[in-house]
């Protein structure tokens, strides 16, 4: 593939999957079954901002591929372990998850888990979860920026 098309592909996965994860934390907050309190406005504010963020690093792959690879880069980091921990928890996906993880709660059990555009964000809120997990699709994207990051570092040489 060669950078061009790189850099639209994964532009193109970004603006989708922030625009996915907006979709879907508006139905979750709007379809009834959720409580709008402050704190859960907050936390869908944190997850729309990191939504837009995605959608950001997507469409600035197109003005400054440089700067969009850099920017592209720490939305993947962001994105690439999830934990939840007895009153803290933290999970975000802006496109696909696939995930190995390890559930600590009871047993020890390794999960395998699939997800599209996903947010989780625990604070305070007692939970009898104990899980670490480290998405695939993430990690390889971080792989895949760092080698394009290269290509432009040797294209100004």
């Amino acid at each position: 593939m060669n950078f061009k098309h790189a850099l639209k592909a994964l532009a193109l996965y970004q603006f989708i999957g922030g625009i996915l994860g907006l979709v879907l934390t508006l139905w979750v907050m709007f379809r009834g079954e959720v409580v709008l309190t402050q704190l859960v406005l907050r936390a869908s504010l944190f997850a729309a901002g990191l939504y837009v963020f995605s959608i950001l690093c997507g469409r600035m792959l197109y003005r400054n591929p440089a700067r969009g690879l850099v920017f592209s880069l720490i939305n993947q980091v962001l994105q690439v372990v999830y934990f939840a921990f007895g009153a803290y928890g933290f999970q975000y996906v802006a496109g696909l998850r696939i995930g190995l993880g390890l559930d600590m709660a009871g047993s020890w059990t390794f999960k395998f888990r699939v997800a599209l555009s996903s947010f989780q964000f625990e604070l305070g809120t007692e939970t009898s979860q104990k899980l670490i997990g480290i998405n695939l699709v993430a990690l390889f994207l971080i792989f895949w920026i760092e080698r394009l990051l290269e290509g432009i570092k040797s294209r100004r040489k």
